[in-house]
């Protein structure tokens, strides 16, 4: 956590990332930073108090008490779809409203689908989660119309789009306060037809 708070302060210094992908050596992870981010949205300022077993000596020179405030929440989203990511492979960040719930097997990850709002990358993606974990945030995301995030790995099989081994970066607000640019740049060209 010392390593993401050193990160964070990076980041408002430079409004670079570099901080956090330097400081995976340290423990920083896409596991930790999404945790944080769970912690820190939705509230003013988030206390993290490390309490050590009392039975064995505490460790020195290590702080044991972390904030995070609201304003570290876009930049803990977008690290933590840094992290994610695998250089290698084509990674993608898709923002959109779950629909097509789908589940094969009890215990397994799930599928869903996503109409994007993003103006760019394709309209509908199916997602094949990695965790099945973000399935039951997704459940929440369709049942109370907000508007998810998701990153994986993009393929394109026939007409569809799938996202691989994805992950549910976060929960945003309703759906409602999100304008699409999809659809405002669809009005913008009134001469060609939405065919979808």
């Amino acid at each position: 956590m010392g390593a993401t708070v050193e990160a964070l302060e990076h980041y408002r210094s430079s409004g670079s990332l570099s901080g956090f992908e330097s400081g995976v050596v340290d423990g920083i992870s896409y596991e930790m930073t999404n945790a944080i981010l769970g912690i820190a949205t939705n509230a003013d300022e988030a206390d993290l108090t490390i309490e050590w077993d009392k039975t064995s000596a505490p460790p020195t020179n290590l702080e044991n008490r972390f904030e995070f405030r609201a304003s570290d929440v876009p930049t803990l989203a977008q690290a933590a779809i840094k992290l994610a990511e695998d250089q290698s492979i084509s990674q993608v960040s898709i923002t959109g409203r779950v629909h097509l719930l789908a589940k094969k097997q009890a215990g397994s990850p799930g599928v869903f689908g996503v109409d994007s709002l993003l103006s760019t990358g394709p309209r509908k993606v199916r997602v094949r989660l990695a965790d099945d974990e973000d399935y039951h945030e997704a459940i929440r995301a369709h049942e109370e119309d907000l508007a998810i995030q998701v990153s994986g790995r993009l393929e394109k099989e026939g007409n569809l789009s799938w996202l691989y081994d994805a992950t549910v970066i976060r929960t945003l607000g309703p759906l409602d306060e999100y304008e699409t640019s999809r659809r405002s740049h669809s009005e913008a060209n009134t001469d060609q037809l939405d065919l979808f």
